[in-house]
């Protein structure tokens, strides 16, 4: 049943920053020996420069999350609805680098704007704490409708709470291919991250892979590996929020939401009048719109450069807010995060000579990096969830060609944030709506 709000969620207005510099590809000897390869690495994108991508507009949130925003509308998805989590990726590939070493750890640790590895500890540990806090937040309200129902038994009822919010990992080894993680990064991933370890027979890795999936997204993401079989280990970080309006929306049925090319389409509308966070100059209006549990979700008609900026700038105003409900999925699963990561210069993760020694007794190598993200809300709030999964092989198989992939009335393609709100919010999923 809906928890009913009471505490207004705050207004993010420092977000934070990183510097993503580039460093050159590296190629070397196969894994045991000292024959050069012959691999080529897999090209970026086509249509995606490095310059694209470093010189992104400034959003307001750390470099990487604003660059892979901008690869990924480069890459062409510019002209589609989609959505990302680049919280999710980002948890995702701090299990990797705390499994590496050398060159390939400091690449990771540049793209993703740490200066070192206690500095990545650090940040997750804000990540975590934001957990902490959603989960705070319900403990009390659960605390005071028991102290109301202790007075006014007669006016009281129980509540079973529906709100959640999760960020939680995995790593699974293959019984049937050589090697397995060492139990130094197995304790340091436990104790980091609160991640857990598997394994499972090469032809049942998906399958079980896919089950922990469907489970930590309550089912909303039923799994993301179609088959595992010569994978010699994976790395999976699944993100989960569930949580209500403040103020509820009303339903307003179909009406007409015009797309980028025009034409006008019909889309399931609501709307809500309450008082909220509002900007609004001549190349931006948003609208910061509360969720429980310290959570927010920003919509953006127009221009959203300095998006932190703006939000700072924003005043509490009675807002008439009407939006389409939202109900977008994405699948990255073409090399788009993994092109990603070599325009931002991490190169040797992806070759022979990638040094991961400290994660598994087998030299292995990144083959592919998998993210599926989804996105939905009603009257009622919002219900998202992510997972990305880093596949790890033996040896990384020659690429194929990658493909290239006052009054707020959002009836025209608009862009999304959902952010857990704090000292250093932490941007959990970015989307646009478009048609």
């Amino acid at each position: 049943m809906k928890l009913k709000a009471f505490l207004c969620a705050g207004l993010a207005a420092l977000l934070l920053l990183g510097c993503l510099t580039g460093c050159q590809p590296a190629s070397g000897p196969e894994p045991g020996g000292s024959k050069e390869t012959g691999r080529q690495s897999d090209p970026p994108a086509p249509a995606v420069s490095l310059s694209a991508v470093t010189n992104a507009k400034a959003l307001g949130f750390s470099a990487f999350d604003n660059q892979l925003v901008e690869y990924l509308k480069q890459a062409g998805r510019a002209d589609e609805n989609f959505t990302v989590s680049p919280l999710s990726f980002k948890a995702a590939l701090t299990l990797a680098a705390l499994g590496a070493e050398g060159e390939t750890q400091a690449q990771l640790l540049e793209a993703l704007g740490f200066r070192s590895v206690e500095e990545m500890r650090a940040w997750y540990a804000t990540v975590l704490a934001g957990v902490d806090r959603f989960d705070a937040f319900f403990t009390e309200m659960e605390k005071e409708a028991e102290e109301f129902a202790e007075y006014f038994p007669d006016a009281a009822h129980s509540q079973e709470r529906s709100a959640a919010y999760w960020v939680v990992n995995s790593v699974w080894s293959n019984q049937d291919l050589p090697g397995e993680f060492r139990q130094s990064f197995l304790d340091e991933i436990a104790k980091t991250c609160y991640a857990e370890a598997y394994s499972a027979k090469a032809a049942e890795l998906a399958n079980a892979v896919n089950a922990w999936v469907n489970e930590k997204t309550n089912g909303l993401i039923p799994g993301i590996l179609d088959d595992a079989s010569d994978t010699s280990a994976v790395l999976v970080n699944a993100l989960y929020l569930k949580t209500g309006w403040e103020d509820g929306f009303a339903k307003l049925g179909d009406r007409d939401f015009t797309t980028r090319s025009g034409e006008k389409i019909q889309k399931p509308f609501m709307e809500q009048t309450s008082h909220m966070a509002y900007y609004k100059d001549e190349q931006t209006q948003l609208v910061s719109v509360p969720l429980q549990g310290g959570v927010s979700m920003v919509f953006v008609l127009g221009e959203d450069t300095g998006l932190a900026d703006k939000l700072s700038r924003a005043e509490y105003k009675l807002v008439d807010v009407t939006v389409p409900m939202i109900d977008v999925e994405t699948t990255l699963n073409k090399k788009e995060l993994v092109n990603y990561l070599k325009l931002l210069g991490c190169e040797k993760m992806f070759t022979d000579t990638a040094e991961f020694d400290p994660m598994y007794t087998d030299p292995l190598c990144v083959a592919d990096i998998i993210q599926k993200a989804k996105v939905h809300t009603d009257e009622e709030g919002l219900e998202a969830a992510a997972v990305t999964a880093i596949m790890m092989e033996p040896t990384c198989a020659e690429p194929g060609e990658p493909e290239i992939p006052e009054i707020f009335c959002a009836d025209q393609p608009f862009s999304f944030y959902v952010l857990k709100n704090g000292t250093s919010p932490e941007l959990l999923f970015w989307g646009q709506i478009v048609e």
